[in-house]
Formats: structure tokens, C-alpha cells, sequence
């Protein structure tokens, strides 16, 4: 059993994700190799609490001392864990899933998220039969509350924006963790902005609001035609940020991307003149990007993927479609809010607006298929559809592109055609699904 996925350990509360699971961690990570600090945040979900208490307990009776800084994003875990040199730092999020779910999110002293091999030892430790004696007396560890703390990350978001822009911003904050931060950060600005979904109940975290339901943002700059110049909507945990523009025109990860390449090209900033994202990049992006003389390096799907390719070569940005957005600076892990002031930054050097400013990145069409099967890895191994790809592929020459991959967490084989008309991308996935088996 395989308890860490893509983005940490997610799933129900109180049937995967446990009291007696986070107990262990914490216990496990309180001692791992030494007496540790650690720092923990959560997101607005009503198990939170539940995860929180079970943490604390499991690291204080291994002997660590934990401390919390409350609700906060993930980002500003990340920060603060660097800065005060933390062992490990705790985010409990399920990000953009629905409330129900909540996830763990671990992070090294350094801010990254902790490599595979520290996984796995948690993991065989999990799974095992073993259990770690508790300390008693002055050996238990201490806990402290230092929510305090977060302002200094409210202060770090703010200078990523100088000010100078003129413009009416409406922030959807997905009742998550941006509702414990984003009034700060704006308050003091020269930006005139509305902020919306900053309420959280528990259980309203995700639920039609943020950046998963983006439709909701569109309807309201829709219904006050001409009032906001730019929307900009959350997930869960504010690690990352999706736009939309003042016609209620989508803004996405890959937008950010060009945006933020184009204006650090334009600086000579772009460290070797790249940047990076996944596989799932709109092929419009590098065709645009290549137009400015930058290259664009893609890797797997995921955050982490990008994040190691940016530290091992030095690349300065990078980030997902979906709108994690990654600087090779202080912190090197997706900050939706700092991605914001960011964005905002860029704008008002420049003089000009989000869309204007990207005009010349033109997607290409898209067509999307999921097609479910028994075994993935047996169907994405199938002869006659590895060489119905390749024909595809041939077919489309350099005016588009076929992706077919196996999900990552369902029995799913995921097919992705870009084209230059929408028609060929969907008669291309049609096809090769038939060859799916």
C-alpha cells in the first residue's frame, strides 16, 4: 500500500487520514534521526482540528517540540519553516479537493517537500507492526503557538509588489487558507480591490468558489460589466493562482508563465533564457516562447517535477497550467499569492493590462479524453495503439501534438490532442480512444 501520492498523503477524513495516523507521523517525525522542530498550518476544513491535535500529540510524546502558526497558506509554511530553520514543517490541506478530504503535506528545512527517500521511511514505518516507546516527563516536548509569525510572510508577499498600477482587482479566496492573510497583504496598497469567499464555515472551503470553479468568478465580473480589470481565484491551501480577465476570458498557469518570461526576458532576468513546465503545457506556449528567443523545458506532471528540474539547472520560473507557479527564489515551491503580487508587479512596469500584455500567445485547441479500463499499464503497453499515436503524432506534424499517458490515481489512460482547428484535436482523441483497451 502506497500512502503518499502526488502532492503528499490525501484523502476522506477519519477513513484514510486518521487520529491514529496522524499520530504516527507526528511520532515518527518528532524523533526521525534527532530530537526535531517542527512547525505545522492547516486550511479551514472542519478535520483539521482533528489531524492538528493527533500531529501534536504523536510529535510531543516522541520527544519533538512542535509549534503552530494556524490557518495559513501553504506557501507561508514553506517560508517560514526556511527562516526559522525548522526540521520539518506540516501543512494539513487537501488543496483543491472538496472538504470532506484533507491531506498532509511535509516539508524539509529548506522549504522543499520532502524527498522520496524520507517517504518511504515514513511509509515502512506506517505499515509496520513497529511503534516507537512515548517519553514521559521533561523528555515529552513543548508546543508553542507562534501564529504571529505568519505576518512575516504577509510582509514578504507584499514587497513582490512595488506599486504604480491603477486597477480594480476581485480576489476569490476559495474560503481557505488565503481568508487568514489576503486583506493584509492588499491593505496599504494603491490597488482598489473587491475580495470574495473569505468566510470559512469548515465545510464551505472549495464549494463553488476559488480556482476550481472558476465559472463563478466569470459571473460575477459578467454581471458588472466594465467594474473589475482582473479576477484572480485561489485553491484550498493559496499555493496557486488562475486569472481572469475583465471580458471574463480565462487567464491560466500557462498565461502566467508567458507573462512572467516575457517581461524577465525583457530585463535580461530569464536565467538561461527557459523556463519550465509539464508535458500538459498548451503547445502554444513554446511556440510563443520560441518567438522570444526562450526556450521551454517540459517535464512530468506535477509540481515537484518542475521544481527539480528548476533547482538542478537554475531556471528562474516555472510552473503547472493549473496554475502552481514556481520562483527560483527565497522559497521554491507554488505561492499563489505571491504569484499574484507578481503579476501585478509586471503590469504596472510594463503599463498595460494582463490580456494585452499575452496577446501573442495563442492557444491551440484542445481536446481532452478519458477512457477507463481494467489495466492501465497493460493497455498503455498495447502494440496497435503506441503505433496509432506515432501516426497521429506524424500526421500533425508540427502544428499540434498528442499526449496519451495512464493516470496517476485512477484505472484511467488519459488522451490529450492539441490541433489548429478544435475539429482535428477531437476527431484525433475519438480516434486513438478506439485503440484503448
Amino acid at each position: 500500500m502506497k500512502l503518499f501520492g502526488t502532492d503528499g498523503i490525501r484523502g476522506p477524513a477519519n477513513i484514510l487520514l486518521t487520529p491514529a495516523l496522524s499520530f504516527d507521523i507526528g511520532a515518527f517525525l518528532g524523533q526521525y534521526q534527532k530530537k526535531n522542530k517542527i512547525l505545522i498550518a492547516y486550511d479551514t476544513r472542519r478535520s483539521g482540528m482533528v489531524i492538528f491535535s493527533s500531529l501534536v500529540a504523536g510529535i510531543l510524546s516522541s520527544g519533538g517540540d512542535a509549534s503552530s502558526i494556524g490557518v495559513a497558506p501553504t506557501p507561508a509554511l514553506a517560508y517560514l519553516c526556511k527562516k526559522y530553520n525548522y526540521d520539518y514543517g506540516i501543512m494539513i490541506s487537501a488543496s483543491h479537493n472538496p472538504f470532506p478530504d484533507n491531506g498532509i503535506k511535509i516539508f524539509d528545512t529548506n522549504g522543499f517537500k520532502i524527498a522520496e527517500s524520507v517517504q518511504t521511511e515514513i511509509e515502512k514505518y506506517l505499515l509496520s507492526d513497529m511503534r516507537l516507546g512515548l517519553k514521559t516527563g521533561s523528555e515529552i516536548g513543548n508546543f508553542t503557538d507562534n501564529s504571529a509569525l505568519l505576518y512575516e510572510y504577509v510582509e514578504y508577499a507584499k514587497k513582490a509588489y512595488r506599486g504604480g498600477l491603477k486597477l480594480n482587482l476581485l480576489v476569490d479566496g476559495a474560503n481557505g487558507s488565503a481568508s487568514s492573510v489576503i486583506h493584509h497583504i492588499l491593505a496599504g496598497t494603491d490597488l482598489k480591490s473587491t475580495i470574495i469567499n473569505v468566510e470559512p464555515n469548515g465545510v464551505n472551503i472549495n464549494f463553488n468558489c476559488g480556482s476550481t470553479h472558476l465559472d463563478k468568478l466569470q459571473e460575477v465580473i459578467r454581471q458588472s460589466p466594465g467594474k473589475y480589470d482582473l479576477g484572480v481565484a485561489f485553491d484550498g491551501d493559496a499555493d496557486r493562482a488562475l486569472f481572469v480577465g475583465p471580458n471574463a476570458e480565462i487567464l491560466d498557469g500557462d498565461h502566467v508563465l508567458y507573462l512572467l518570461a516575457k517581461y524577465y526576458k525583457k530585463n535580461n532576468l530569464l536565467t538561461k533564457d527557459t523556463v519550465v513546465a509539464t508535458v500538459m503545457a498548451n503547445y502554444g506556449l513554446g511556440v510563443a516562447l520560441k518567438k522570444l528567443g526562450i526556450k521551454l523545458i517540459e517535464t512530468n506532471v506535477g509540481d515537484k517535477h518542475v521544481q527539480r528540474a528548476m533547482i538542478e539547472h537554475n531556471y528562474l520560473i516555472g510552473g503547472e497550467q493549473s496554475g502552481h507557479t514556481i520562483f527560483n527564489g527565497y522559497i521554491k515551491t507554488g505561492d499563489g499569492i505571491y504569484t499574484l503580487m507578481k503579476v501585478l508587479d509586471v503590469l504596472a512596469a510594463e503599463k498595460t493590462t494582463f490580456g494585452e500584455y499575452v496577446k501573442e500567445f495563442v492557444k491551440f485547441p484542445q481536446y481532452l479524453l478519458n477512457v477507463r479500463v481494467k489495466d492501465k499499464k497493460a493497455a498503455m503497453a498495447d502494440k496497435t495503439l503506441l503505433a496509432e499515436i506515432k501516426k497521429c503524432a506524424e500526421k500533425l506534424g508540427g502544428h499540434g501534438r498528442v499526449l496519451v499517458r495512464a493516470s496517476g490515481t485512477e484505472e484511467l489512460v488519459r488522451i490529450m490532442v492539441e490541433a489548429e482547428t478544435e475539429l482535428d484535436a477531437k476527431e484525433s482523441a475519438e480516434h486513438l480512444a478506439k485503440f484503448v483497451k
